[in-house]
């Protein structure tokens, strides 16, 4: 800022170096990076606006897997047991959204919770963090190609599944591809066609519980009774029926799924500090409306004996919602969802790539990857990380040889169980942040967005998803049940992660961040100078209308 003749105020957007949060004396000082901070051809263009990134956040948690893994649950674990499951993971995705929202808000940094754990913990953590994380959302993009192949088949079962993945894929690489404006813009899009679909199936879905389909038949919560409300699992009895529950608590994380699009996006909001706390808020009532109360729904018109839940049809028949409706006599409505569900495939893949890209980008930033992958396109997408991020794509072509729901299978375990380690570190950061504000005496009421019911929420969740993530194949130890493919889904992470944590404490100068001495920021938090614009504009504005109104009074 500098004055002019005049005594007004000029705006500088490119000159901000930081904003300060104070209380008690103490100052949290959030360093801001201005455009001389990134070298030209490297910077990330904060093109998305509010409508944005609250689509964007219901579109990234609303992906495949409720509309098709939700029916392996409901089978796996009957209708009470798949409802409950989907609760316990809803207050757990919620957590995890709380937790991020909190760090993010403060610290919008390109590579989001990523670059926090290197922040806050230790440089390798968040080194191992990236990595891992990367190659989750990589593989995704396959799982979820291979999710609209099988979607594909419920009208079409000739044509070669090569083709239609093939145009997806054209399509999800060209989103990204066009800016962020043009992800940001396609994801509202798509987000409103997921939101009407819920909508209209949880409605829809009542009239045929209630008796209004074409049969006339009221179900209330008859298959709730018969075969049963639960299903059990390699054992009799409630030994049995939990067992249900712990295994579908795989497939309802996978359909919650990229919860933390909205914390890898922050550098690309006009306003995170105000922006992310809102999309978070919303975050919990999302959660309970689109799944809870889908999940409950679906369960009341559906047996879980039903043999078209199995995942193995290798066809669409294998949606609950499809199987609903068609067993109700509607014949419009499974065609109808199934198109929605096949732009859901899209966009959860396109917000596969753009998590991924973001991600690689931030490790680039951070010297975890070339600098390469900072380097943007005249969009202000970071097209070499957004080209490496698309090469695993091509995995999903193994469709053509196995059945599609069979490699569906395979990478719903694996990315899930990927993502639920991102899901751990995300909340170990948590921890160190809320503690070395703690040590520091800074009151957390500083912070632009303050999550509730912390730490509590942060430890809980931690250990719940960690006892998710150790017991998730448990199931491949039992007599006769083991597979190398199966153990392997579920654990082949858990080692990759361990490893490359070891690798990299090794390879870089790591080291643990004393809670006392950690600034909570530092030259890492880099935010560019265009979300920095609006802020000194609002200075100029009312430090100027201040100075008028000190010279009209001394007239």
């Amino acid at each position: 800022m500098t004055s002019n003749s005049a005594g007004f105020v000029d705006p500088k957007p490119y000159t901000m170096k930081s904003e300060v949060f104070s209380h008690a004396g103490t100052d949290i000082d959030t360093e801001m990076g201005s455009t001389e901070d990134v070298p030209a051809g490297e910077e990330l263009r904060r093109n998305m606006k509010g409508r944005h990134i609250n689509m964007i956040a219901i579109a990234g948690m609303i992906g495949t897997g409720l509309f098709l893994s939700s029916g392996t649950t409901i089978a796996q674990a009957g209708p009470a047991g798949a409802w409950l499951a989907y609760i316990f993971m809803g207050f757990v995705t919620a957590g995890v959204s709380y937790t991020t929202g909190e760090i993010t808000a403060f610290m919008p940094v390109t590579g989001g919770f990523v670059r926090h754990a290197t922040a806050f913990v230790e440089p390798a953590l968040g080194a191992a963090t990236g990595w891992n994380f990367w190659y989750t959302m990589a593989i995704s993009v396959p799982a979820e190609l291979s999710a609209a192949a099988t979607l594909i088949q419920f009208w079409d079962s000739t044509t070669n599944p090569a083709v239609w993945i093939t145009v997806f894929l054209v399509v999800i690489v060209c989103l990204n591809f066009c800016g962020v404006r043009m992800y940001g813009e396609s994801e509202v899009i798509f987000a409103s066609m997921k939101i009407a679909l819920i909508i209209g199936l949880i409605i829809a879905g009542l009239v045929v519980d209630l008796g209004g389909g074409p049969k006339g038949e009221r179900l209330g919560f008859t298959y709730w009774k018969s075969p049963g409300a639960f299903n059990e699992y390699l054992v009799s009895g409630n030994t049995g029926r939990f067992l249900a529950f712990w295994s579908s608590l795989i497939s309802a994380a996978f359909s919650y799924g990229n919860v933390q699009v909205v914390a890898l996006s922050g550098t690309e909001t006009g306003n995170p500090r105000k922006i992310i706390p809102e999309a978070t808020k919303k975050t919990f009532f999302r959660v309970f409306f689109f799944y809870v109360l889908s999940i409950l729904i679906v369960g009341m018109i559906v047996p879980y004996d039903s043999e078209a839940l199995s995942v193995s049809t290798g066809t669409a028949a294998s949606s609950p919602f499809v199987i609903a409706f068609k067993a109700a006599g509607i014949k419009v409505l499974p065609s109808i969802i199934n198109a929605v569900v096949c732009t859901s495939a899209i966009s959860s893949g396109s917000a596969c790539i753009f998590l991924a890209s973001r991600t690689l980008y931030g490790l680039s930033a951070d010297g975890h990857a070339p600098k390469i992958f900072m380097r943007c396109n005249r969009f202000g997408t970071p097209w070499y990380a957004v080209g490496l991020s698309v090469l695993p794509s091509p995995l999903v072509y193994m469709v053509v040889s196995n059945q599609a729901s069979v490699v569906f299978g395979w990478f719903v375990n694996i990315t899930t169980v990927a993502g639920l380690i991102g899901w751990v570190v995300i909340e170990a950061t948590y921890l160190r942040f809320f503690y070395a504000l703690k040590k520091q005496g800074i009151s957390r009421d500083s912070l632009p967005y303050k999550g509730p019911f912390q730490p509590y929420v942060a430890w809980v969740t931690g250990f719940m998803v960690f006892l998710i993530v150790l017991f998730s194949g448990y199931a491949v130890f039992f007599p006769g049940n083991f597979t190398a493919s199966g153990f392997l889904t579920y654990y082949i992470n858990i080692a990759i992660f361990i490893v490359d944590n070891e690798r990299y404490s090794l390879v870089i100068v790591s080291y643990l961040h004393s809670l006392a001495k950690n600034r909570l920021t530092s030259g890492l938090i880099v935010v560019f100078a265009l979300p920095i614009c609006f802020m000194q504009l609002e200075v100029f504005n009312r430090t100027n209308a201040n100075r008028i109104d000190a010279h009209l009074s001394q007239e």
